[in-house]
């Protein structure tokens, strides 16, 4: 009796104990992440909570023996709705005006500097210039309506 009470307790610290696992992160002396469920020796770590007993209780089949009710049907997906469908054709003739835009811009560049993505100004080579007219070209393609 005294075995069974003490695996007993035994367990059900085990179980509480492991109810909510901490893990810490910290960058050591070499700038390698590590993870552990201590902390660190020495210096700051983050402290991530991890529950595990949610993913056991998912996991775990249900003990009753009532069956489980039935699940709603499932719409079926009738495709995309109006709104969906407008805010396409948005997007599209947005998309379709830049395209438009640039082709026009590209086309009458001439030496004139153009900014980068990155915020710097660039003038652009002639090969480079043509490659743009073609981008610019493809996406009226694909975006405008003719």
């Amino acid at each position: 009796m005294v075995i069974r009470t003490a695996t007993l307790l035994a367990l059900t610290l085990f179980v509480l104990g492991t109810a909510e696992a901490r893990m810490y992160r910290w960058v050591d002396d070499n700038g390698m992440t590590v993870y552990s469920q201590s902390p660190p020796p020495s210096g700051e770590a983050t402290e991530i909570k991890v529950n595990t007993s949610t993913a056991a209780a998912d996991k775990k089949a249900p003990t009753n023996s009532q069956p489980k009710p039935e699940a709603e049907p499932e719409k079926k997906a009738a495709g995309p709705t109006k709104a969906e469908i407008e805010a396409s054709n948005k997007i599209k003739a947005d998309n379709c005006k830049a395209a438009t835009s640039n082709l026009s811009l590209y086309e009458h560049l001439g030496n004139k500097l153009v900014k980068t993505p990155d915020g710097l100004y660039k003038r652009l080579t002639e090969e480079e210039r043509q490659q743009k007219i073609q981008e610019s070209k493809d996406a009226i393609a694909e975006f405008c309506d003719k």
